[in-house]
This record gives structure tokens, C-alpha cells and sequence, in this order.
């Protein structure tokens, strides 16, 4: 094919659906790139030529696994270890030591997110930052989330397996101390520090955060570095906000400095630690208002609001059930990370509707989320006793089991998850999934079955 046989009109179109599937940004000046990357993905993505590529691009026609696919040929997928030592250095000296501080003795949770984590050398680096700081980790539900929109990326990032390239900005104590050497001169991430990073698929431009299910919430600290230079704008704007409301109270986020746009940041405070380092910290928190419900009777409960009184709760001409405001208020305490509040509220939603599959689902998750694992399965098995066709349990059940190294238990699992999405309506919204359609749990689950 010619460097010119793409019409720009047709790359104009092929930029726009990009931008819009991926929230990838490619204007003018960048379409020879966009281009290249195309005729390299050709092949990958099953077709003869790059004009039939960018034709069935552009119609709209690309499968969710053909884009993902064409993903890792549009955006960088090389990371290393230490990559911008500066930030791992504050993290180590004031981030993590104050964080560990405020939290020792009350309950003693840590939630880091590796956004765009590529390879995973970003991610188990936040898990031996955390490992130097806390002495007694094991007294510690730490989790860190590592998420990434390609399946070939999270395959490497699961297998945790280093070439000596990979530890061009490391110190050595690094890789001796928490690498074990393989028969092939490479390098492999050791048990103790893998336990505590979980790797999933997730779209920042496109997916559902934060949410309970996919353990987006209620986070302390985001690493989403060298992702949103890639966005569109209006794309940045979206993920940005996501990105709040994804972290606690004093929360905070760290960019790139290239991605450091106080505009963009508004809503946070700002932080610049020198040395090109700047955090973006969130600072506000809406409080649940809480009420006492008249248990067990199927009318609205009645509100005790903080500031402005009002006669009776807004709710719709048929009042919800006496459970639903428990349920909420259980909601909205745990995407904050109070989750013994959230528990309370949620056994009380329980007591009030007992067979309620919602209810005991959000037990299970709240379970999970505070690291009693046995617990959490206990619940989900509840909700499948309920309602053996419960989604979203069949897939929590498979990344339970998954983290419990059962394979066999996570594949039969994942496997109905998957049978009963595919008997769905692709654009139904799925219970207790904060808005996630059948269409976005399906390539997650494919994904997690790759892994």
C-alpha cells in the first residue's frame, strides 16, 4: 500500500472512532503515526491489508478483542522498574510512613491502584515501597490493583518475569532482594511480594469506576502515569473526575509532571514536592446521611438530615422497600472505605429483607474488600443459593478463587459468568454493578480466563 492510499478523510474518521472507543487522542499532525501503527497491526488483527483494517475500523466493525488488540500498537507499552525515581522515593520517605501511621490500629487497610500498569513493573515496584515501609505487613490488609486495557501486557505482568532491561533504573538491592534468578538469565517477582498485587483488564476510557465490584473505590493512592497524555481532552476531563471520586479523603493521585495540568486537577489540592514531583490530593468528602429506619414494615423510613429539616423523604409515588435505603447508605460508606459502618448497615438491610440476593451480595464484597476472604466466599455462595443465576457473584466468585490459587474452582466459575453474559442483551446494565453493561463484564472475564 502507498504512504498516501488512506484518503485523509478516511484517517479523520479513523482518529474519531479511536478517539471514541478508546479515548485515544490522534489529531492531524499525528496521523502518519497513526498510520504506521495501523499497517503494524494489520496482520494481528486478521486482515490482508491495511485498507480493509481501516474500513472495518471506521464501520465500526472491530470486535472488543480486535481493539484491545490494536491498543498495544497505538500506545506505549514500554515501563520499566523505578521509572521516575522521585516519586517512589517521596512515596517510601512521607507518603506511605503518614498513611501507615494514621491507619495503625484502626483497621489497618491500604488501597493503591496502578493505573495503565503495562507490564506490572510499576505495580510490584508500589508493593515492595509498601513492604520496606510496614515491618508488620502481615497484620495488614494491603491490596493493590493493577489494571491495563491490554490482555497481552497483563499476561507478562501476571507471570512477573524480568529481563535485565527491565532494571535499568533500579537500584541493586532491588532485584536481589526481591527477585529469584530463572534457568534462562531472567528474573522472576518473589511469592512474598506478588501476593499483594492483582492484576485485572479495565478501559479507562470506557469502563465503570469507581466501583465496589471491580475494586476501584475507596482508593489511597493512584499511580496513573503516562495514561492520560493519551486521552482526548473531553477524555481526560472524564477520567480525571473518575479518578476522584475513586479515592478517599485526602486520597491523592500522581501523574507524569508532563500530565500535571492544574486545570485539568481543579478539583484537588495541589502538592509540589520538588524535584518534579507534584500530587494531586482530594480534600472533600460528602458524608452519608444517616436515618432510622421503622424496620420490617415496607413504608418510606423517616430522615434525620444534619442541616435543612424536611417532612418527608422525595421518594417516587411507590415508596421502595424498607430495605433500599439501608442498602444505599451500606453503598456509600463502603465506596468511601468505611466498611465496618458499611457492614453494619448492610446486616441491617439483610434482617429487614432476608432474601434479598443485593443484600448479601454487598456483604460478600465488603468481606472481600476488608480481606476476610472465607467470609467473603461464604456470602457469595449465599447469594447464588438465592439466585444461582446472580452474575456478578459467579464473577466475583472466579476472582476470589483465582486469588485463592484455585484454578479449577475460578474457571467453572468465570465460565458461567461468561455462558450467562452471552445470553444477555450486550447494553443491560447489570444489578449492583454501579452502571456496568453485560457487553463491558464480558472482555474482563475473558481476560481473567487468559491470565
Amino acid at each position: 500500500m502507498q504512504e498516501m492510499a488512506i484518503h485523509q478523510t478516511l484517517m479523520a474518521r479513523a482518529s474519531a472512532v479511536i478517539a471514541e472507543r478508546m479515548g485515544l487522542h490522534f489529531p492531524e499532525d499525528r496521523w502518519p503515526e497513526l498510520l504506521e501503527n495501523i499497517k503494524k497491526a494489520t496482520q494481528a488483527l486478521g486482515f490482508k491489508d491495511p485498507d480493509t483494517c481501516v474500513a472495518q475500523l471506521i464501520s465500526h466493525e472491530l470486535t472488543l478483542r480486535q481493539v484491545e488488540t490494536l491498543a498495544n500498537y497505538l500506545t506505549v507499552g514500554e515501563t520499566y522498574f523505578f521509572r521516575e525515581p522521585e516519586s517512589f522515593d517521596l512515596l517510601e520517605r512521607e507518603i506511605l510512613p503518614a498513611l501507615v501511621a494514621k491507619r495503625r490500629g484502626l483497621g489497618q487497610t491500604l488501597r493503591l491502584w496502578s493505573a495503565g500498569c503495562c507490564t506490572g513493573e510499576e505495580a510490584y515496584t508500589l508493593a515492595i515501597a509498601c513492604l520496606r515501609v510496614i515491618p508488620d505487613i502481615e497484620h495488614w490488609n494491603l491490596s493493590i490493583l493493577a489494571t491495563d486495557i491490554s490482555p497481552r501486557f497483563l499476561d507478562k505482568a501476571v507471570q512477573g518475569v524480568y529481563s535485565e532491561w527491565s532494571f535499568r533504573g533500579a537500584p541493586d538491592w532491588f532485584r536481589e532482594g526481591f527477585f529469584s534468578r530463572t534457568s534462562d538469565k531472567k528474573f522472576v517477582i518473589v511469592p512474598q511480594v506478588k501476593r499483594f498485587v492483582h492484576f485485572e483488564y479495565l478501559n479507562l476510557a470506557t469502563d465503570v469506576y469507581p466501583s465496589l465490584h471491580n475494586h476501584t473505590n475507596a482508593v489511597d493512592i493512584i499511580f496513573c502515569r503516562n495514561v492520560i497524555m493519551y486521552f482526548t481532552p473531553e477524555r481526560q476531563r472524564a477520567v480525571v473526575a473518575a479518578l476522584h471520586r475513586c479515592l478517599v479523603e485526602y486520597g491523592i493521585v500522581l501523574v507524569n509532571p508532563a500530565e500535571a495540568n492544574a486545570d485539568l486537577f481543579s478539583m484537588f489540592s495541589v502538592e509540589n514536592h520538588g524535584g518534579g514531583v507534584i500530587l494531586f490530593r482530594k480534600t472533600t468528602r460528602p458524608t452519608p446521611v444517616e436515618f432510622t429506619p421503622i424496620e420490617f414494615f415496607p413504608i418510606a423510613p423517616t430522615f434525620v438530615m444534619p442541616v435543612v429539616p424536611i417532612a418527608k423523604p422525595a421518594w417516587p409515588s411507590n415508596p421502595p422497600p424498607a430495605a433500599v435505603p439501608p442498602l444505599q447508605l451500606a453503598r456509600d460508606y463502603a465506596n468511601q472505605g468505611q466498611l465496618d459502618k458499611a457492614l453494619q448497615w448492610c446486616q441491617r438491610a439483610i434482617a429487614i429483607e432476608p432474601t434479598n440476593p443485593a443484600a448479601y451480595f454487598l456483604r460478600a464484597t465488603i468481606h472481600h474488600e476488608s480481606g476476610r476472604l472465607q467470609e467473603a466466599m461464604a456470602a457469595f455462595r449465599q447469594v447464588l443459593y438465592l439466585d444461582q443465576d446472580y452474575i456478578l457473584a459467579h464473577h466475583a466468585l472466579g476472582h476470589l478463587y483465582r486469588q485463592l490459587e484455585k484454578p479449577r474452582e475460578s474457571r467453572r466459575h468465570l465460565t458461567i459468568a461468561l455462558e450467562l453474559l452471552s445470553s444477555r442483551n450486550q447494553n443491560e446494565v447489570l444489578p449492583e454493578s454501579e452502571g456496568m453493561t453485560c457487553g463491558q463484564l464480558i472482555e474482563p472475564i475473558r481476560v481473567m480466563m487468559q491470565v
